[in-house]
């Protein structure tokens, strides 16, 4: 074998190449809702009304992002603070006692089929997440884990993407009538259309 030979053999045993250490945040579960002032939501919500959603605030509070949301451009609902974490989503609700009590919106990360029970003094009632469920809404078609909530026969059943948060809700009254009351019309996060979208059918999900 020439010096040559060797020399090169020598390195190759003597500095094995090491594979970079994956970002710490490459490991983290994605979140389920938007933590960027200025994210924004139109949905539609049928016989040709709108509903339009800004992120208003958003406040770190140890590992939670604590989000505020107001309506814009006519929307005039009042919404409830949304804190987000790798644990989920959550609601911080006051209850009968004047404590706060926390409504789990969606648990993360999640196996199809789980379920939780929301305590009797903020509504009462059971969710069940599956999925992740392919959704079409106008903005497109999104991966989205599915949460159902059951209360006194009636059942709302909501979509959640990655990214994004709530992309499609259905209301399903006790007497089986149901109701599209959103369906994502466009979301935009700054100045680039975001979300993790599905795909073209012949990619690999």
């Amino acid at each position: 074998m020439t010096p040559r030979l060797l020399t090169a053999s020598f390195l190759a045993v003597a500095c094995p190449v090491t594979a970079a250490p994956i970002p710490a945040d490459a490991k983290a579960p994605p979140l389920y809702f938007p933590t960027v002032v200025g994210a924004k939501w139109v949905y539609e919500r049928g016989l040709g009304a709108s509903e339009t959603v800004v992120v208003a605030s958003v406040e770190k509070v140890g590992n939670d992002m604590v989000i505020s949301r107001a309506g814009a451009d006519g929307t005039t609902i009042v919404y409830a603070k949304v804190v987000v974490s790798p644990a989920g989503l959550r609601q911080d609700r006051d209850v009968t006692t004047g404590q706060l009590g926390e409504v789990w919106l969606l648990k993360t990360p999640f196996r199809s089929g789980e379920s939780w029970v929301i305590p009797v003094e903020v509504g009462g009632g059971r969710r069940t997440v599956s999925g992740p469920d392919r959704v079409d809404v106008p903005a497109g078609q999104f991966l989205a884990a599915k949460v159902v909530y059951e209360r006194g026969g009636s059942q709302l059943t909501s979509w959640y993407a990655p990214g994004v948060g709530e992309v499609k809700r259905v209301e399903r009254l006790a007497d089986g009538t149901e109701t599209v009351t959103r369906s994502l019309r466009s979301f935009t996060q700054g100045n680039t259309h975001t979300g993790r979208r599905l795909p073209d059918a012949g990619d690999v999900v």
